[in-house]
């Protein structure tokens, strides 16, 4: 079975005055049907321009390029607009991070789903109000008839979040994206958001690229993860293998640095130095600034990808030599 997607090498990049600022970096993934894929990382890593790339929603001065990049087979960077359009939320869609920018605040919820249906010439507003009231009861917007009137603003946050997934799976589409969808609702809300995210996968067979920086978050939905850093993806695998065996620096600093555990009422630790500049290239590993295990070879090249059956990662080093020697010069904080 080919993947639902498959990006080879894509390069993201905005022109600035002191230089292109290489946002994604060469970065390689599928999806396939069914699949929930996690893109992990810290703010700016690049997770969510890939995102928007593969929509076509990316930056209008954005550069986007790539030996590959496909949904069903069909090749993202040379399909029109038009054509574009017709896929974009209906077998494409997206749950964006904001719902309160996300939904316009002078129209109704209702009038905002079935406009995604009648759009793309999938019924009339009958169809449409029934879909749309259908979906909002799957999310647990009770008396969804009634609430089709209201705005956003007469929602909280979390009913807001419902009632963007319910847009996204208006049109039953094959792939949600779904960018940071818990990152303003409390940890009750974010549960339940998440359940609803994976029952709707379960009944339509819709596959999920979850882009997100909480590692909680990931190991409860995602079934493989993707860590980026600095534009580049650095360690691929299995939620499985990436959690209980990370094979990249930067994927060992993330778990050490997850609150709880052994850590429990005292310091927690953090990752040392800062993101290295985007503005240019970046010679060597990526994350050599920041690594306690950099040597001379980290220095110069790419690195390159090393497999270990499906766990992939960007590293000199052996797994045994990351095992052994850790993350010990991490710094602590209150």
């Amino acid at each position: 079975m080919n993947p639902l997607v498959d990006i080879r090498n894509l390069h993201v990049s905005i022109p600035l005055t002191a230089g292109d600022l290489k946002v994604v970096r060469g970065i390689s993934y599928t999806v396939e049907p069914g699949e929930t894929f996690a893109i992990v990382g810290e703010s700016g890593c690049g997770k969510s321009v890939s995102s928007l790339a593969l929509m076509g929603l990316q930056p209008k001065q954005a550069r986007v390029e790539a030996d590959r990049m496909t949904f069903e087979g069909a090749d993202i960077l040379s399909m029109p607009r038009a054509a574009l359009s017709r896929i974009r939320g209906v077998r494409l869609s997206m749950i964006f991070q904001d719902p309160m920018t996300a939904l316009n605040p002078v129209y109704t919820i209702g009038d905002q789903l079935t406009e995604v249906y009648t759009a793309h010439g999938l019924g009339g507003r009958k169809a449409a109000r029934e879909r749309a009231i259908d979906l909002l009861e799957r999310v647990g917007l009770h008396n969804a008839g009634a609430r089709m009137t209201l705005y956003p603003h007469q929602l909280s946050g979390g009913l807001r979040q419902r009632v963007v997934i319910a847009m996204a799976m208006m049109c039953h589409p094959m792939l949600i994206i779904a960018d940071e969808p818990t990152t303003a609702l409390d940890v009750t809300v974010q549960a339940l958001t998440l359940g609803i995210l994976k029952k709707l996968q379960s009944e339509f067979g819709t596959a999920m690229i979850l882009i997100s920086h909480d590692l909680g978050v990931v190991a409860n939905v995602a079934d493989r993860v993707a860590v980026m850093y600095a534009g580049e993806i650095v360690e691929t695998g299995t939620v499985a293998e990436v959690f209980a065996a990370p094979r990249h620096p930067y994927t060992h600093g993330l778990m050490s640095c997850i609150p709880g555990g052994a850590h429990l009422g005292g310091r927690l630790p953090t990752i040392p130095g800062t993101v290295p500049s985007l503005i240019g290239e970046i010679d060597g590993c990526v994350f050599r600034n920041r690594c306690h295990l950099a040597r001379g070879a980290c220095n110069h090249g790419r690195i390159a990808e090393r497999l270990d059956g499906g766990h992939a990662y960007r590293c000199i080093h052996d797994p045994e030599t990351l095992a052994r020697q850790g993350q010990p010069h991490a710094e602590a904080t209150r």
